[in-house]
């Protein structure tokens, strides 16, 4: 929770920061998205490796500490007027951080639940994580107003207390590895299920990836919204996270995980392509809220599904698989998004329709992912996802 105040902050207003405030065309804000997105992707396996080997508590530590120094260090370059290169550079290393953090994180909402209750645990963990994602935006905008380099040391210092809560209080909740077993050294084993469900959450990222670039600079260059006001509607993203997340999975609980996430890509897909009628800060508000519904719908079921068929001794592994894929998606999902702002020349529908199409192969791919699990003889992972 106290990562996301300060990362929920900054990252609303990192493309126009590029844009606006640095002058980068938009196909290369798109690129650098795609550059920082690719990074996290090589080391979303290595952050993996180290929860299980060396343990979820120290890979986090040294996952907040990079993000401090590399925030820190923009905060830096920023206020000594450096130019954009270096920045996007720095910003592309800091990509690590969270690479290192997130399976280790997820890992330790599996090791503390059952199998019965899991997708409750990953929602509880979404809500405190998103509680800071409601509050970061309304600071990152007053932040933004006062000097965009206080957004970058709000960032830095919430890293940093990330760091020292962890250091203080967390206590490691995975047994480590034997080092000396060959086996177990492996990064992760061929799983075709956790590869089928991993390319359909893929499709599914390349959709809410649109949440980084395509969809503020499509409300601020066509939907008539200022750059500070961004910060209110990713705010309700949160807010409705912390409200709804709950209730969400209370009343999806009769059904799988399975049929949530197929849920939520379809809300994605809606909210997306409403975008392209709205023209006021309240439209984009209402359309934020049909996304973030989506999100609660399909984000506690992606690890719950994943730490449900992977071994016990290599969930973070599973976990870093599946983030390493999904940066794919969030890899190609921006320059996906600015490339047919670019060749549609902002226009708004054939804009989100090119889009929601990936929402369609995902569904697609979760549908075949069902039907091949169900083909096994596992009933306690059939019964639960």
């Amino acid at each position: 929770m106290i990562r996301s105040f300060g990362i929920g902050s900054t990252w609303p207003f990192l493309a126009i920061f590029f844009e606006v405030n640095l002058h980068v065309q938009i196909l290369y804000v798109g690129a650098i998205f795609t550059a920082i997105a690719a990074v996290s992707m090589l080391f979303s396996l290595v952050g993996g490796t180290l929860g299980d080997l060396f343990g979820r508590r120290k890979t986090i530590m040294l996952g907040s500490f990079l993000g401090f120094l590399t925030y820190f260090t923009v905060y830096l370059l920023v206020v000594g007027n450096v130019m954009a290169l270096y920045i996007a550079i720095i910003f592309v290393v800091s990509s690590i951080s969270g690479s290192l953090t997130f399976p280790a994180t997820s890992a330790i909402v599996a090791d503390v639940t059952t199998v019965e209750n899991r997708r409750e645990g990953y929602s509880i963990y979404r809500i405190l994580t998103n509680l800071g994602w409601a509050i970061g935006p309304v600071l990152g905008s007053f932040l933004y107003s006062s000097g965009v380099g206080n957004i970058f040391l709000f960032s830095s210092i919430t890293l940093l207390l990330q760091l020292l809560i962890v250091l203080l209080f967390l206590k490691e909740t995975h047994r480590t590895e034997d080092h000396d077993t060959r086996e177990k050294k492996q990064y992760i084993s061929f799983d075709r299920f956790l590869i089928i469900f991993s390319i359909g959450t893929f499709f599914m990222t390349v959709v809410s990836s649109q949440f980084s670039v395509t969809f503020p600079s499509y409300a601020v260059l066509r939907g008539n919204i200022l750059p500070y006001e961004i910060g209110y509607i990713y705010a309700v993203n949160g807010i409705v996270v912390v409200l709804g997340q709950f209730p969400t999975t209370r009343i999806t609980r009769k059904i799988s995980d399975l049929i949530s996430m197929e849920l939520g890509m379809v809300f994605y897909s809606v909210g997306y392509l409403l975008s392209a009628f709205s023209s006021s800060l309240t439209a984009f508000i209402i359309d934020m809220v049909i996304i973030t519904i989506g999100e609660n719908l399909s984000s506690p079921g992606i690890s719950s599904i994943v730490s449900k068929i992977a071994p016990k001794e290599k969930v973070a592994r599973y976990n870093g698989f599946n983030s390493m894929v999904n940066n794919v998606g969030r890899a190609i999902g921006p320059s996906v998004g600015t490339f047919f702002m670019f060749i549609f020349n902002y226009n708004g529908l054939r804009l989100w329709a090119s889009i929601d199409l990936f929402g369609v192969f995902s569904i697609f791919l979760f549908s075949l992912f069902g039907r091949s699990v169900r083909g096994t003889k596992n009933n306690l992972v059939n019964e639960h996802i």
